[in-house]
This record gives C-alpha cells, structure tokens and sequence, in this order.
C-alpha cells in the first residue's frame, strides 16, 4: 500500500509540474504517443439526519467527507490505439467505511477496429450507461445517477466491450459482456457473464434519445449452486434536451426486475427520475433531480427522493455548491425512514 501511494504521490508531482492542457496535462508527446495525465476530487461539508417510522432520530452527524478522489493516467500509442489507468479512493466497505482503501476503477486497452464506427475494449471499464448519464448531468460530485444510487448498475466492470458512431454520429451505440460483480468485487466470478448495453439517438441538435438494456446473473450464478443466485434484468429509456454548457433537462424511466432462482420468486421495481440544470451567470448556475422508486413486492417499497442546490464556479476546474438532499422511504404505505443532507459540496479537477 505504501508503494502505491508513492507512486501516486510522484505522477501528481510530475502532473503538477507539467503545462496544463484541457482535460488533464501532458507529461509526454513524441508526436504519436502521448501521456496524459488528470485528476478529480469529491468533496463536502454537511449535516446528516436519519428518522425512523416514529420520527425519532437514529442518525445524526456533522463533518467533512472526501467522497471521492480519482488519479488517471492515458497513453495514446496513436491515433488509434490507447490505454488507460483510473485509481478511486473512497470508503473501503470491507472495512464498514471507516477507512478509505485504494481502488481501480479502470484499466483498459481501447483500439479502432473500423475507425470510429467499431471502437474494442477489453480490460476494466465503464459500463455503458452510467457514465454516459453522468456527462450529461455534470453534477456527479453532488449526486450520482439513479440507477447508480439505486443499484441497478455499477459504474465500472470486467470484461470486453464494443462501442461506435454511425450515420455520422446520428446513433451511437455501446455494448459490454462483462463479470457482472462490478468493480468493487473484481473477484467475483459466475459460471456466466452478463450483457449491458446502450443505444443513443441524436435526432436533432442539443435532443438525445437513449435506450438501455442490461442482463445477467451479477456473478452469483455459481457451480457447486449459489443459495444467494439472483438474475437481474434491467430496461432503461432517457431523453434531454440542451444547448452545450448552458443548461440541460433530462428524464428517465427503468424497469428493474429481480429473480431469485432458490425460490422462483422475483421482484420488480419501477423507477423514474426529473432532472435539469442551468447556468446563470458569473459561474453561478442552479441544479436540481427529483426521482421516484417503487417495487412490487408484498409489502410495498416507495422512495420519494428531491436533490438540488445553487452552485458557483470562481476559476475553471473548480465548482462549489450549497445543496439538500431528501428522501423519504415508505413501506407498505406507512413511512419508515427519512434522510436529509444539507450543507457544502465541491469539486476540484485538473
């Protein structure tokens, strides 16, 4: 481990002394290879409080977090072929989030098989939707995505991959056969793999008009029999609309069905999500998501979730936002718990 933080610790001095470039710096360019080199942080300052059915506390906190911190580097061998290595520090939950671990998010090699219209990854990489969402949205270091929060998807997995542009970026197109487990359990394999997959449509300028479909076991279809085997099967339609860095507004459906092979039951929730954001002007901008979770199970599960906030920009690469976050749960119509978080939120990147 203090190997490793050594060697992040001497790429972020070397990234620091090199001249800054947009989307990170380049430490080294011989004309077809190059090295790139960025970085990002997740932080906040806020006030946490959990009721029960009762309206009684049973969670309260006030602190400072370092949600997440991301160090990647990039290395083009041309214009066709590159790779890429992305560390996450954040909380480790093998050790109940008490103390932070290092992760790898990404290590992948990506190359041009018919130019930009069947694009290879193999390696661990993003899934295809949710960081896609999450560059429309531009408020990550505030909230994730929905079915990121939700757990429908991981942001990140093992496998292979092939995505393009077609009819000259009209369509766009991302599809993955992966462990399925994610990449906080790159461990964990099945006896299968699973699909996920993204289809995008760009009918006119500023619309986008998206489609996921995602199959497969998660890593829990095993041999000897896995008690704990469940298949998830997840649809997903969005559509924006925008004008660039100005402001965009968003809406999302998903069917998420859960089946237990052990026995043979499933449970299906249905969520939907509202969202938008608009600068204003002198950095200032507001930014706002309203989602609604609800499954079919015997005794009803409904999320009511609202998450907004003002933000403001004093130099470029660095945001800070004043936000609340709510959310109520209710089961079987009678609330059960209630969250709220409020306070300082910022992002830092280079």
């Amino acid at each position: 481990m203090k190997a490793i933080i050594r060697s992040i610790s001497a790429l972020a001095m070397l990234a620091f002394s090199a001249p800054a470039m947009a989307g990170g710096v380049n430490v080294y360019d011989d004309g077809d290879s190059k090295l790139k080199l960025g970085g990002k942080v997740f932080s906040d300052i806020t006030s946490f409080k959990q009721t029960n059915s009762t309206g009684a506390t049973t969670k309260e906190t006030l602190g400072a977090r370092v949600e997440r911190a991301y160090l990647t580097a990039k290395y083009s061998f041309n214009s066709d072929w590159m790779m890429r290595i992305t560390t996450d520090v954040n909380l480790d939950p093998n050790l109940n989030k008490k103390n932070n671990n290092i992760f790898l998010k990404y290590a992948y090699l990506e190359g041009k098989l018919y130019g930009d219209a069947a694009v290879l990854r193999i390696g661990q990489s993003h899934t295809p939707w949710i960081d896609y969402e999450q560059g429309l949205w531009k408020h990550r270091y505030f909230s994730k995505v929905m079915i990121d929060t939700n757990g429908y998807d991981a942001s990140s997995d093992l496998g292979i991959g092939l995505k393009g542009k077609l009819f000259d970026g009209m369509a766009k197109y991302f599809v993955t056969y992966t462990n399925g487990a994610g990449y906080s359990h790159p461990a964990v394999t099945g006896k299968t793999m699973d699909i996920d997959s993204r289809f995008s449509l760009y009918p006119v300028k500023g619309m986008t008009v998206d489609f996921q479909y995602r199959d497969g076991y998660k890593g829990t279809k095993r041999v000897p029999t896995n008690l704990a085997e469940k298949k998830s099967t997840l649809y997903q339609i969005m559509t924006t609309y925008g004008s660039g860095s100005d402001y965009r507004v968003g809406a999302n459906y998903t069917n998420n069905r859960v089946k237990t092979t052990a026995t043979a039951t499933s449970v299906k929730e249905k969520a939907y999500a509202i969202w938008g954001w608009s600068k204003i002007s002198n950095g200032f901008g507001v930014f706002g998501r309203y989602e609604l979770t609800k499954d079919n199970a015997a005794s009803v599960t409904k999320t009511n979730r609202f998450a907004g906030g003002v933000e403001y920009s004093p130099v470029k690469h660095v945001t800070l936002a004043l936000g609340i976050d709510k959310a109520t749960t209710k089961l079987a119509g009678v609330t059960s718990k209630k969250t709220t978080r409020f306070g300082l939120w910022t992002q830092t990147k280079f």
